[in-house]
């Protein structure tokens, strides 16, 4: 019923011009995900010149041009969920100068580097 239900605020978020809402597509996202905690760390896979983009929703039309990891970058997964037929993760980045980055990321353009936490706990 919570899947029928999700789905059903998935098509009224899209609506029927297929424009995505990314903030409220984010809510959903948020308070449907499957949690980590700080379970996982992720490292980027490619080649060099590869990117991968930060999305404000786990959607492929709420990119954010601007920002991007190369390979090697690591990151911190707090959440996954699916949609569009992939799994996203929220993530945080921190860069070299201690600033640090959150949004989502297509999991498929990541490979688990370590473990952070101790075992979690359900």
């Amino acid at each position: 019923m919570k899947k029928l239900a999700l789905i059903t605020t998935l098509l009224v978020v899209c609506g029927e011009a297929s424009a995505i809402n990314c903030s409220q597509l984010s809510k959903i996202a948020d308070d449907n995900s499957i949690p980590y905690g700080t379970k996982y760390s992720f490292v980027v896979k490619g080649q060099k010149g590869f990117r991968t983009y930060f999305y404000s929703a786990p959607s492929s039309e709420c990119k954010i041009k601007q920002l991007f990891l190369i390979p090697k970058d690591s990151v911190v997964a707090y959440q996954e969920f699916k949609n569009e037929n992939k799994t996203w993760l929220y993530v945080m980045y921190i860069d070299k100068n201690g600033k640090d980055t959150e949004g989502w990321v297509l999991e498929n353009d990541f490979k688990v580097s370590g473990s952070i936490s101790l075992k979690y706990a359900h």
